[in-house]
């Protein structure tokens, strides 16, 4: 019987690597990397001889109102091409041996596994046109587990013991920076933890804080059962709410009157509505521009006693001025 899904929430700590440990961390990513295309390549020659089959053309060919039966065709030949989530975790299992077995456990396999797949089906579906193999260059910059109480695990110290956290995968044991000053990381560490995820990102340079020689930093990022903090700053109100949609447009609601500036070509019109007031203009511009100023002006002005519409000339000359007049 399936278990019922809990809520989860993700809680990412910084690693202190040192470079044997990094160099280690990058071979193990360097192996799922290679496994990832494997399966990637694997999962689309079956969808290649299932789309070959004729039984695929006659399941297409079943209306989209019979549910049931087009569903159920297209289940039979996932079965028998081997085309789901589970079928490459048996390619997986194939796969992972020698010197894979060496770098990655079972676990990490499948999760590795489901992630080909899931890049596979959205091409089967039509959600993608293709998928992309990941290069040396490129790499996977995430590998994770199932559970966590092995392969990929996190160690937190009982309370008498201290207060240290480290990961653990493959015989390493590389600690993690912990702020216990911070309530959020606080009240994560107090949650169960379900699977771990380790997740590199590369730096600026290898001279940034906590970079290899490679410019890679390292975090553990820990799916926690139940519920993040909310502090009590950003807990749900009442209240006017502004929104920025971007530099060069911006939209405002008045309960009376309101603005609306729209620039087409080389003019900008302005017009007045009942509930919606929209400017836009050249507001990436560092410089306040002449159509800044005028802007400016239409927003200080609160309230409109009459419909009308202010023409914004075209610019004149090599100055740039703009002239307003009424309609």
């Amino acid at each position: 019987m399936r278990h019922k899904p809990t809520p989860s929430f993700s809680l990412s700590l910084p690693l202190r690597v040192n470079s044997q440990q990094a160099a280690r961390l990058h071979a193990h990513f360097e192996c799922a990397r290679q496994l990832y295309n494997a399966l990637l390549a694997e999962a689309m020659k079956r969808l290649k001889r299932m789309k070959a089959d004729p039984t695929w053309q006659a399941a297409r060919s079943i209306p989209r109102s019979d549910k049931l039966a087009r569903t159920q065709a297209f289940a039979r030949l996932r079965t028998q091409y081997g085309f789901s989530e589970y079928g490459l975790h048996e390619a997986a299992k194939r796969l992972r041996t020698s010197w894979l077995a060496e770098h990655l456990d079972s676990l990490m396999a499948q999760k590795v596994a489901s992630r080909a797949y899931q890049a596979a089906n959205r091409v089967c579906v039509g959600e993608a046109r293709r998928v992309r193999f990941r290069s040396k260059g490129r790499g996977l910059d995430s590998v994770e587990g199932k559970t966590n109480t092995s392969g990929l695990r996190f160690h937190l110290q009982a309370g008498a013991q201290g207060n240290q956290g480290w990961l653990s995968w493959n015989g390493e044991r590389i600690p993690a920076l912990i702020d216990w000053q911070d309530e959020v990381v606080r009240h994560g560490l107090q949650q169960r933890v379900k699977y771990v995820r380790l997740i590199r990102q590369r730096a600026s340079s290898p001279q940034a804080q906590g970079a290899d020689c490679r410019s890679f930093v390292y975090s553990v990022q820990l799916i926690l059962e139940g519920h993040p903090l909310q502090k009590p700053k950003n807990r749900p109100g009442k209240g006017a709410v502004g929104l920025d949609l971007g530099p060069s447009s911006a939209t405002r609601s008045r309960a009376q009157n309101c603005f609306m500036l729209l620039k087409r070509r080389s003019e900008a019109y302005c017009s007045t509505s009942s509930t919606l007031e929209r400017r836009s203009g050249e507001a990436t511009s560092r410089s306040r521009s002449p159509l800044t100023t005028f802007l400016s002006h239409l927003t200080a002005q609160r309230t409109v006693r009459q419909p009308e519409c202010l023409l914004a000339s075209k610019r004149t000359g090599s100055q740039g001025e703009w002239h307003g007049q009424p309609r």
